[in-house]
């Protein structure tokens, strides 16, 4: 899919025989310094961290629906988005989070390539709430067009891999309802699953993004 565009020139106006120019845009972020942003923004924006905004772009890039950043970058940081103007560091923030949609998108269309950014601990234990309650995220924002997915078999296994690693007490309660509990064990290795399983979801839905009316891939 196309990348989504950034405006970078810079262009310069007359007044009166003097010029005047366009701010520039701030440098791109790197993704420590966004993480740090998150960490310290006040009031702290929807996405808790880099790990979560990871999740909810890569749900938005897989999912059934194209939207543009303007349809969801207040999920991600906020009333923040307001403030936002060329050169300053709230600016900087969002250039570097559609950035990093760009991204996962090119990365999404070659199989394998995909691979979720993910929290570790001190001890290497690998903690994929925040990136699954992202995902969630995505989903929500477009229920009534993922919600078929749940029932087809390409792509209801692979959400649900996913959803059971949320962290959300509402949709744990409602997973564990639906379905038996499977052993600690399982869940602790199930983000290995994860890249797979958004493959798969893209897979299925890549007809569908641009064109509600096509079918979904079935291969």
């Amino acid at each position: 899919m196309p990348a989504l565009a950034l405006e970078t020139r810079t262009c310069r106006y007359e007044y009166g025989g003097s010029s005047v120019k366009r701010p520039r845009r701030a440098k791109l972020l790197t993704l420590e310094q966004l993480e740090a942003w998150f960490d310290k923004a006040e009031p702290a924006p929807p996405c808790g961290g880099v790990s979560m905004m990871n999740g909810f772009l890569t749900g938005l890039a897989a999912g059934p629906v194209f939207l543009l950043p303007n349809d969801w970058m207040f999920h991600v940081i906020g009333d923040h988005e307001k403030r936002a103007f060329i050169g300053n560091k709230i600016q900087a923030v969002i250039d570097t989070i559609v950035d990093h949609y760009n991204l996962i998108a090119h990365q999404l269309t070659a199989p394998g390539r995909y691979a979720p950014m993910l929290m570790r601990t001190d001890e290497g234990e690998v903690l994929a709430g925040d990136w699954a309650d992202g995902f969630f995220g995505a989903i929500s924002l477009n229920l009534e067009e993922w919600a078929p997915l749940f029932a087809q078999k390409q792509t209801g296994d692979p959400i649900m891999a996913i959803l059971t690693q949320c962290t959300k007490p509402e949709l744990i309660q409602m997973i564990s309802t639906a379905f038996p509990k499977p052993p600690e064990i399982t869940l602790k290795d199930a983000w290995r699953a994860l890249p797979f399983a958004v493959d798969s979801i893209y897979a299925y839905c890549q007809p569908m993004r641009f064109n509600p009316g096509a079918p979904a891939n079935d291969a």
